[in-house]
This record gives C-alpha cells, sequence and structure tokens, in this order.
C-alpha cells in the first residue's frame, strides 16, 4: 500500500495514497491556532482536521494540507460534504508498506471511537528515516467523523 508518512514526536501516521486527492505546502510552517481539532469554513465549505490536535500535541508545526478524496466526490448536489483537509506536521517520506507488515489495531484500543480512525500499525518501521511505530489512518471513517464533529 503506497502511503504519505507524517512525523508526529515518537510515531508516525500513514495516510493511504489512494485516498489523497491533493497535497499542499503551508508556508512557513504554522503552529495550530485554537484547540478545536475539527473546524468548518462556512464560506468554502471545507472542513479542516487538526491532526496535532487530535494527538493532543498543540506545539507541532503545521508543514502540509492534505486534501482527501470523498467518498461522495461526484455528489456536487447540496448534499455534498466539501473536502475534507488535514493539516499536518510535514510529510517526511513516502512509502509501500506492504500488507502482510500491517499489523491490526490492538483489541485493547478498539473501544474508543478514536483508534476507529485507524485500520493497522507497522511496528518495524522500515519506511521511516527513524525507528518508530507507523499507525495507518482510515480515512474514510475520518470523513464521517470530521463531518460530523463540524455540523454539531
Amino acid at each position: 500500500m503506497k502511503v504519505f508518512i507524517c512525523a508526529f514526536g515518537g510515531f508516525y501516521v500513514a495516510i493511504p495514497m489512494s485516498s489523497v486527492a491533493s497535497l499542499t505546502d503551508l508556508k512557513g510552517g504554522q503552529t495550530v491556532v485554537g484547540d478545536v481539532v475539527t473546524r468548518r469554513d462556512t464560506e468554502s465549505g471545507e472542513t479542516y482536521v487538526s491532526l496535532p490536535l487530535l494527538f493532543n500535541l498543540p506545539q507541532e508545526k503545521l508543514r502540509h494540507g492534505i486534501v482527501l478524496k470523498s467518498p461522495d466526490d461526484s455528489n456536487d448536489g447540496p448534499d455534498a460534504g466539501g473536502k475534507i483537509v488535514l493539516l499536518s506536521t510535514e510529510v517526511v517520506n513516502t512509502s509501500d508498506i506492504p500488507e502482510e507488515k500491517i499489523h491490526p489495531v490492538p483489541r485493547a484500543l478498539s473501544r474508543t471511537r478514536f483508534s476507529e480512525i485507524f485500520c493497522g500499525m507497522q511496528c518495524d518501521a522500515e519506511s521511516t528515516r527513524d525507528a518508530g511505530l507507523v499507525i495507518l489512518m482510515n480515512p474514510e471513517l475520518l470523513v464521517r467523523y470530521a463531518r460530523q464533529d463540524a455540523t454539531e
């Protein structure tokens, strides 16, 4: 599976390339503003998800905006959800993680809604510069939860 790798302190997040519409560079590396993980821009219809805040790392610099493909991209009507943009730390690498290297998320974590946005993990971290845990994001569930949170 081809992925973008984003660094977050002592671990990495892998985002499947097949779920990414585009990648944008956030000039200057802004720090996270505010304390809201999900924010909807009512003018543009875009929903922004701050990954550093999601992981409780508010001091991390935002380097990239990752625009996710939406399951309803073909829907241009009033129910179209708008773009979901992940505000992330630097995309440090792209990698191809073999399916056999992806392990399930431990069942102990499966009771929390937070863990549902991850569909696996790689423990040997061959796909990163440093040794560390790589967790694989489930973009479809993240899109669903982001849209729910942004409308509440």
